[in-house]
């Protein structure tokens, strides 16, 4: 680049706008312990005890659990803090999707929430990414949806993560637009998410003359694999709106495959 662009050489990229690169004779590693260790001091969770998960599995938030907090501020600024935290950290991502719907008026049982993620992210310091040094550029992605997991709308919750040779590049968490009337239409909503990612992830690999003819799709729902190879739960699925064809469209010209796998 010196040969085209006038610029300066800074040494070996060691850490760039809060993240930590780490290199081995493995690969690189991607981690954010510094940036994590500041939100902890900086909100007085420095000294916390650690918690082995971000949130309880069968935990369930509404906007009107318990008494509205009187600091907004403070608990939209630990969002925000721990959302800049998911792009080394797919693990909280879901947790933070989830607290970050209750920003205009959380409680104080979403601000304990904020606080044992704190708690968790305390006793992770060194989970990061991790991208090795090898020759394998297989693309894959898992699917799958949490049907109406929202207890206060019913919406369900959309979720991927893509990876190229087993590193994950690209992953999301995100509520669905409208109500589900179905676990097969929850699902295959998440596909459609997914597959607009696999269209994009392409295009980009194309650019790069990186090869990736063959992209498997894994998702824990039959029926929408079945669905997607020919509609033949009519009675099932005559609800679903006619651009989640989208997916069988792509499935049928080859340019995904979608594959069951256990939960």
């Amino acid at each position: 680049m010196k040969t085209r662009f006038k610029i300066s050489d800074l040494g070996e990229l060691k850490y760039f706008l809060g993240i930590e690169i780490v290199r081995t004779y493995a690969g690189l590693f991607l981690i954010q312990r510094k940036y994590v260790m500041d939100v902890l001091k900086k909100y007085g969770m420095l000294g916390c005890k650690p918690l082995q998960l971000p949130l309880d599995a069968n935990a369930k938030f509404s906007p009107d659990e318990s008494k509205k907090i009187q600091n907004v501020q403070l608990y939209r600024s630990i969002v925000g803090s721990l959302l800049y935290a998911t792009i080394t950290r797919p693990d909280i991502a879901y947790t933070i999707g989830v607290l970050s719907q209750f920003m205009h008026e959380p409680t104080d049982v979403h601000l304990n929430a904020c606080r044992k993620v704190l708690r968790y992210l305390k006793g992770t310091l060194n989970y990061g990414l991790f991208y090795a040094y090898d020759d394998d550029l297989s693309p894959t992605g898992y699917s799958d949806a949490d049907w109406a997991g929202s207890p206060h709308d019913r919406r369900s919750i959309s979720g991927y993560v893509f990876m190229l040779g087993g590193k994950a590049i690209t992953w999301s968490s995100k509520k669905q637009p409208t109500v589900a009337l179905s676990s097969t239409e929850a699902e295959y909503r998440a596909m459609t998410h997914a597959t607009c990612e696999i269209m994009w992830l392409k295009k980009l690999f194309t650019d790069l003359r990186v090869s990736c003819d063959d992209f498997k799709l894994y998702c824990d729902n039959i029926s929408r694999i079945y669905l997607s190879n020919n509609p033949v739960f009519h009675a099932r699925s005559k609800h679903i709106e006619v651009h989640y064809h989208y997916v069988r469209e792509k499935v049928l010209a080859g340019e995904e495959s979608v594959q069951n796998i256990k939960t």
